[in-house]
């Protein structure tokens, strides 16, 4: 028994040493006033306990809000963005802001193709987002048959569009990606909490049997 608990131990140690890695650049209460831009707010940031909570209620917005932002084409202005999130969903800022450095320099051309790749696959199969084909200017297309563009040319018309679907790809994708991802992270987060909890309640039981008088015999 005590053996188990010992290991028990140490392994829930070992969970909570990884947590506090992966949460070391993340903006805390103490330090907020030293992150760039948003440490302008670290006063708003501090008065506001929802921020700093763990709680079920604050942690599981987090989690979809900023592996959505992630993934989103906003790298540059992820943090901010993150913060503003944060306080309209009233959900953990910790949580938010540490999700955003899933895209880095290192990690962004591979993680933005991927979700152009998926944006731009369901937009072929559901024609949301499509841009408008543009015929070469030579076959006496009208204006007006092309949006209502005032444009310099078919050519400039033709890269406005394209560019345009290559943004609605990315977005949809980041969208979609971002939200399996945060649903990923949802049940691991809720596996761990109902662990913890039946782990707490597994002490609980047994000191309260430790704790108890042993039974007396019966006199003879």
């Amino acid at each position: 028994m005590d053996h188990d608990h010992h290991e028990h131990r140490k392994r829930r140690w070992a969970r909570i040493r990884r947590v506090k890695a992966l949460l070391r650049y993340t903006p805390r209460r103490a330090r907020f006033h030293r992150y760039p831009v948003i440490g302008r707010f670290a006063d708003v940031a501090r008065k506001r306990a929802y921020l700093w909570s763990f709680r079920k209620e604050h942690v599981r917005p987090a989690l979809y809000a900023g592996a959505i932002a992630a993934l989103l084409p906003i790298m540059g202005v992820q943090v901010p963005v993150a913060f503003a999130l944060a306080l309209l969903l009233r959900s953990n800022v910790m949580i938010l802001v540490g999700l955003q450095f899933i895209t880095n320099p290192f990690t962004a051309a591979p993680l933005y193709y991927g979700t152009y790749q998926l944006g731009h696959w369901i937009i072929l199969q559901s024609g949301f987002g499509v841009s408008t084909e543009v015929v070469p200017g030579d076959a006496g297309v009208p204006l007006e048959q092309t949006g209502g563009l005032d444009l310099h040319g078919p050519d400039e018309l033709a890269w406005t569009q394209t560019l345009g679907t290559t943004f609605n790809s990315l977005v949809l994708g980041g969208v979609i990606a971002g939200a399996l991802l945060g649903l990923i992270l949802d049940i691991i987060w809720r596996n761990g909490v109902a662990q913890a909890e039946a782990h707490r309640v597994k002490v609980a039981e047994r000191k309260r049997h430790s704790d108890s008088t042993p039974p007396v015999p019966p006199a003879e």
